[in-house]
């Protein structure tokens, strides 16, 4: 039985997709049984608390919204380096997310 030339082109294109299908199934199940093997190796723990540092003395209308931990002794930060780190974290955050600075704290390392 002879296939027509188009019929020969479909059938070569199918078995194409399935042998592909059939070898992204394969490394699918190759990387879950390696992920398995390993325990989760690159999975990141939680980072540790941080101890407590001080929050600034932000301007009044940010002051209000600050309420320190007994731990924590509120810095010398001027106003002017309050206002330039809030531009920088709307320039880093871009247009569309809103956000309220409620303490800042100065880490030391």
């Amino acid at each position: 039985m002879e296939m027509y030339l188009g019929a020969k082109t479909l059938l070569v294109a199918v078995i194409g997709m399935l042998v592909v299908f059939l070898g992204l199934v394969v490394l699918i199940a190759l990387i879950n049984v390696m992920g398995k093997l390993t325990g989760g190796m690159g999975k990141k723990e939680a980072p540790k608390a941080a101890p407590a540092a001080a929050p600034v003395a932000a301007a009044p209308a940010v002051a209000s919204l600050i309420k320190p931990d007994a731990q924590v002794r509120p810095a010398k930060i001027d106003d002017e380096t309050v206002a330039v780190i809030t531009a920088a974290l709307a320039a880093t955050r871009g247009e569309g997310y809103p956000f309220k600075i409620k303490r800042i704290v100065r880490v030391n390392r």
